[in-house]
């Protein structure tokens, strides 16, 4: 016969090399030749590829908030590796094959025309540096993991050609900026004789060299040979900076804006550890925000992040925190692995298909049936002959195993050392594994099976789960000759590896089904199961309904279980929690279509009762189980006690018990309880055996119930010395008792007809809202409790509602709302808590009743009323009670005329009406005088505390909706309507110009009297002393606001005044300015000035006179001018006399230097002296030129003087 190996197409070698795994640090062309013309893009892949460019080009072009995190994930081995490493050097435009982009190789493995557009497009708008991390790699250099932000970093350090000490890579980025790197190495070289990039990670040398050389280099920074500190501990940097400083130095090194970081297996790496995957969150978060859409980050996975995926805990369910950073996805299915295999490996030449073809249409059905897998909720159990010819020797099973098997050997060594799927597909056919014949050399018609699977992984399996491997030696050494007990003992362990296939003999024998042809082995896998479970050096059992192998510790633990003593108290609660969960929901019915009534459910052993569920309900349903035996005896004793008293509201369920149910609750119990007891148990066996525990005892719970409902069905109800029969009510338990609780409800409420109307929670606010007993419609009166008598609406307060209601309270006083709703919500009422607040407010409109709220009586319809039932729970602290007492109609006529002069509308001499009014009334009041004490105060005015009394007596009459303003308004003498008066008129008068008037009339008077004492200021206070002393007196009553023309008048006479007097005083200071011009004319230096000098001189003082608004502002300001024109003459004045006397010494002196010049040592001068001086001006000049002759004489030794006398 034929072999398997003459079915393959011959193009396709199976002999040929395929790489173990895909390496992303391999980057030798040769090798990435045939990597990339081996990669198969497969539809799938080549859809999703597609999305993720159009996703990539709009976040490029746009930047903001568009996603950069890429997801890629796959079953181990799948592919994931090869998709992102092909698809990142196809962007970064250095990777070249034989002289063309690598882009172009890429492009040659797709289907679709615009999908490699789309990459070309993609690939030349946006040029890329590509930084690609393994973590596996990262896994296997040491047993403590870093952040991958930090990886990521150490990373973009190697890759730039920078030290991985942090540190040391911060100096060197500073002397390249500061372009002394070339100094740097040059001194590295001299010191030890070896380049740098040799030893820029030598531990030894950073610490020893890098401190002496970074003080050479920048002593200022660091100023002794010691200051460089290499430690790396306390280099702390935010995530936000080491993202920004990973950008800066990728482009910085390439020259290129757009960066894309690709991490291998970072689902793996960070696993369940939160704080790896937190700050995974954050470098994704970083690199979003601050890369502007032009910095990406994939990350590969066996998980994806989606929580109905049967892959998407491999490693943790923490890993779905991710997937908001991540929203871009690629997976790799099953389907892809199956179509990368079949068309790198498994694919037939056309005449290997058709042999394949004939023997499907011979034996296919055949074949599905012995192959068929029970419960197969991940594995494609079912095949077509296009499957079954592509992927021979292999079923579609298989390879869904095979991946799942991957998975879980991945998860616990972090995939180092496995092989990628397809790699174990060709060694399965290619190889000799544990002396079996390789499956390509086999007869055409034989399967690979689990078997082969397991001899294939079976190192890995040994190294990942050491003691199921060991149980199954066990079981190759007690069946050495037989292949049969072998192979059930590795299916097992592949199954229970697994742990997602029910591991039964018929999956077993499917998975071990030999050949196409061969008759199924169900029958010897039964034989060989029995054999393994009666062999006691073999730790084989059955475990929850599926076989297993069970480690030592394991059977001990079982062992223990058995011995677990069952605790009293323990029995009682699952018994009861069986019971309640029988019961849930509890049952109900609805009475009269309103009342929804529902039972409680108790639990009775012998005389104690245990509450169960829905302790408050006012029926209760107690539940009882005795032996059959006793059964009759019982149901009489129930039916005597249902006549009692305190038993009126109790339904009797009794039902015969079963020694099943002991026995049920006892398995329940040591499951429960082993399972707590090694739940937190190291071993992952361990834990999962206890996760199994539980499963059981979930199981064997439903089991209890459905027992217990037997019991009960069987039973009887009674209630009030009646008994029904369960079943002649409904075969279901539940529906039973709903239809027994619908006729006891209508004894228990059996006043529930008088109100068993539900109405709306807001019923009772539109009952008051209505305003009057006109405007109540049936909308609002469900219950027709308004009704028209003689033309007129009223209130029936005969009806059986409100006359129960009534008479409660006439026996009991004032009872508060909560109390009123225990009362008529339970029975016999069993009234809806809105339906009795709408006939409580019935009962307050008919003046029947008043409220007590917050220690006050309120009997007027207003917001208090409405408020306080308004809810449920607005209604429970108010106190209800009859009303008795009522106004004497004098009263009500006082208060009706003075609230009808208040307000100018006519108020009817009626309680309700003239609070209906005060209230609107004083509301208004309340707004519009708030501020009027505040406003009193801060103009100094009497009557704040009266007024702030005022508002504290509104408020309170308003708390009340204005109940007791009758009474208030009515009395004989009512202060506090002579305050309301008061208040109204002075706001009146404050508004129509008396506040302006009174606020003017204290600024004079401050003004004023601070003015000074003297001079037309001071006889301005004389002028006005008797006016202000008027103001003082008239504003000190609290009646000022009476005195609003007089208080005018004097305002306006003040004005005048102040008018007056700012006008004499601008004439004072311009004859004070001409004064002052005269004295500094006068001054001996004055002619010293030049012309232009003696005009600025004038003009400063001139500068001084202004024109003044004549007011009190202008006052002051003349005052201050008067100030300023003193200050402004004696500067001028030293000005001039220092500068005058500075001159006329230097005009001496350079006269007398002149002198020297000439020989001169005599003066001689003439004088012209009137003999008459008729003006002190003229006296003044004469005395100057005198002055200034006996300087210049000064100079000389010599002087002769002629004195001629003029007439």
């Amino acid at each position: 016969m034929e072999k398997i190996k003459s079915l393959f197409d011959p193009s396709r070698d199976i002999y040929r090399t395929i790489e173990k795994v895909i390496n992303y640090n391999v980057s030798q062309e040769s090798r990435l030749k045939t990597e990339i013309s081996e990669y198969v893009v497969t539809e799938s892949i080549e859809d999703q590829l597609e999305s993720l460019l159009i996703k990539m080009q709009t976040a490029m072009d746009m930047g903001g908030e568009n996603e950069v995190g890429v997801w890629v994930s796959g079953f181990y081995g799948s592919g994931k590796s090869s998709f992102t490493k092909y698809l990142g050097l196809a962007l970064d435009e250095r990777a070249i094959i034989d002289g063309a982009p690598f882009l172009h190789h890429f492009q040659n493995r797709m289907h679709h025309p615009q999908t490699k557009a789309l990459l070309n497009t993609v690939a030349r708008r946006f040029p890329a540096t590509v930084v690609f991390l393994d973590l596996a790699s990262e896994m296997l250099a040491g047993a403590t993991k870093e952040e991958v932000s930090t990886v990521m970093y150490y990373k973009v350090l190697q890759w730039a050609g920078y030290s991985q000490n942090l540190k040391v890579a911060a100096l060197e980025r500073k002397l390249q900026k500061d372009g002394r790197f070339g100094e740097f190495e040059q001194k590295i070289l001299d010191e030890l004789g070896d380049e740098w990039s040799l030893v820029q990670n030598d531990p030894l040398v950073i610490d020893s060299v890098i401190p002496g050389i970074a003080h050479q280099l920048y002593p200022q920074l660091f100023k002794t040979p010691t200051s460089f500190n290499t430690e790396t501990r306390d280099f702390i940097q935010f995530e936000n900076t080491r993202v920004q400083e990973m950008l800066d130095i990728v482009r910085e090194i390439s020259g290129k804006e757009h960066v894309i970081f690709i991490i291998d297996e970072v689902g793996q790496y960070v696993a369940s550890d939160s704080h790896l995957i937190l700050n995974l969150d954050g470098l994704a978060k970083n690199l979003k925000n601050i890369g502007n859409g032009k910095a990406w980050i994939f990350g590969t996975a066996q998980q994806t992040l989606t929580e109905d995926d049967p892959r998407a805990a491999i490693n943790s369910p923490q890993l779905y925190k991710l997937k908001d950073r991540f929203p871009i996805t690629v997976d790799l299915e099953s389907s892809d692995i199956k179509e990368i295999c079949y068309r790198r490996l498994l694919s037939k030449s056309p005449e290997g298909e058709r042999v394949l073809e004939k023997l499907f249409d011979q034996h296919g059905q055949e074949l599905r049936y012995n192959t068929k897998l029970v419960e197969a909720k991940y594995y494609d159990s079912d095949f077509s002959k296009e499957s079954f010819r592509n992927l021979y020797p292999f079923l579609p099973a298989h390879f869904d195993l095979l991946l799942h098997l991957l998975g879980a050997l991945a998860k616990t060594t972090g995939g180092i050392g496995l092989r990628s799927a397809i790699k174990i597909i060709q060694d399965i056919l290619i190889e000799e594994i544990d002396g079996q014949t390789p499956m390509a050399e086999r007869p055409i018609g034989s399967l690979a099976t689990t078997v082969t699977l397991f001899d294939a992984l079976e190192k890995d399996i040994a190294k990942t789960f050491p003691d199921r491997y060991k149980s199954v030696e066990k079981a190759l050494v007690c069946f050495k000759d037989s292949p049969i007990h072998q192979g059930v003992a590795k299916t097992v362990a592949i199954l229970q590896i697994l742990d997602n296939l029910p591991v039964n003999s018929k999956n077993i024998a499917a998975l071990m089904h030999p050949g196409i042809s061969m008759p199924s082995q169900y029958e010897e896998v039964e034989k060989a199961i029995t054999d393994l479970l009666n062999e006691p050096s073999i730790p084989f059992g059955e475990q929850d309904g599926n076989l297993c192998f069970f480690s030592e510790k394991l059977l001990e633990i079982e062992q223990e279980r058995g011995q677990i003593a069952l605790r009293s108290i323990e029995v009682r609660r699952i018994f009861n929690e069986a019971l309640r969960e029988i019961f849930n929901p509890l049952p109900s019915a609805r009475l009269n279509g309103a009342l929804a009534v529902t039972s409680g459910l108790k639990n009775k052993r012998g005389s104690a009762l245990v509450n169960l569920d829905g302790d408050g309900h006012t029926i209760q349903t107690i539940v009882e189980l005795v032996a059959p035996v006793e059964y009759e005896t019982a149901r009489t004793s129930l039916l005597e006690e249902s006549r009692h008293p305190t038993a009126t509201h109790f339904i009797y369920l009794l039902g015969r018990s079963t020694p099943e149910i002991e026995e049920q609750i006892g398995e329940i119990y040591r499951s429960q309880e082993i399972s707590r007891m090694y739940r937190n148990d190291p071993v992952e066996e361990v834990r999962k055996y206890c996760q199994a525990q539980l499963d059981r005892a979930n199981k064997l719970t439903e089991e209890l119930r459905r027992i217990l409902k037997n019991c009960l069905s069987g039973g009887s109800l009674i209630f009030r010395r009646q008994v029904t029969a369960i079943e002649g009510l409904d075969r279901d338990l539940l529906e039973a008792s709903k239809k027994h609780l619908a006729a006891v409800a209508g004894q228990v409420f059996d006043r529930n007809t008088e109100a068993s109307v539900r109405v709306d929670t807001t019923l009772a606010e539109k009952f008051f809202r209505a305003g009057s007993l006109k405007a109540i419609n049936s909308a609002i009166d469900p219950l027709g409790l308004v009704r028209i008598e003689g033309g007129k609406p009223g209130i029936d307060v005969d009806h059986k509602a409100l006359r129960s209601i009534y008479d409660y309270l006439d026996q009991n006083g004032t009872v508060e709302g909560k109390q009123l709703i225990e009362v008529f919500t339970g029975p016999p009422f069993g009234w809806a808590p809105d339906t009795l607040r709408y006939l409580i407010a019935a009962l307050f409109m008919a003046g029947e009743l008043k409220l007590r709220v917050s220690g006050r009586d309120v009997t007027a319809n207003g917001q208090q009323a409405i408020d306080a039932l308004k809810n449920n729970n607005s209604f429970r602290p108010v106190g209800v009670s009859l009303r008795t007492e009522r106004l004497p109609l004098e009263i009500l006529d006082r208060a009706a005329q003075r609230l009808t002069k208040l307000t100018g509308d006519t108020v009817l001499p009626l309680e309700d009406e003239i609070s209906k009014a005060a209230g609107k009334y004083l509301t208004q009041c309340q707004a519009q005088l708030a501020f009027l004490g505040a406003r009193l105060d801060a103009m100094e005015l009497p009557g704040a505390e009266r007024m702030q009394s005022l508002i504290n007596d509104i408020a309170d009459l308003l708390s009340t909706d204005a109940s007791d303003a009758p009474k208030r308004l009515g009395g004989e003498v009512s202060t506090f309507y002579t305050s309301l008066e008061w208040a109204v008129e002075v706001d009146r008068e404050l508004k129509r110009g008396l506040e302006d008037t009174i606020k003017a009339l204290q600024e004079y008077q401050k003004e004023i009297e601070s003015l000074p004492d003297s001079g037309i200021p001071g006889e301005l206070r004389r002028d006005t002393g008797e006016d202000l002393e008027y103001i003082k007196e008239r504003l000190g009553k609290e009646d000022f606001y009476k005195q609003t023309p007089d208080l005018n008048t004097r305002l306006t006479a003040m004005k005048t005044l102040v008018r007056n007097s700012v006008r004499e005083m601008e004439g004072s200071l311009q004859n004070t300015v001409k004064e002052a011009v005269v004295d500094l004319q006068r001054l001996p230096w004055w002619d010293e000035l030049n012309q232009e000098e003696q005009m600025n001189a004038v003009k400063e003082l001139e500068s001084l006179i202004i024109e003044i608004p004549a007011d009190l502002a202008g006052l002051n300001e003349l005052i201050n001018q008067e100030f300023n024109l003193h200050n402004c003459f004696s500067g001028l004045k030293e000005r001039i006399i220092t500068q005058g006397k500075q001159r006329e010494a230097d005009r001496i002196q350079r006269a007398r230097i002149e002198a020297t010049k000439e020989g001169k040592t005599k003066i001689v001068r003439a004088v012209k002296v009137p003999t008459r001086v008729t003006t002190l001006e003229r006296f003044n000049e004469l005395i100057r030129e005198l002055s200034s002759l006996k300087q210049e004489l000064s100079l000389y030794s010599e002087i002769e003087i002629n004195i001629n006398f003029e007439d």
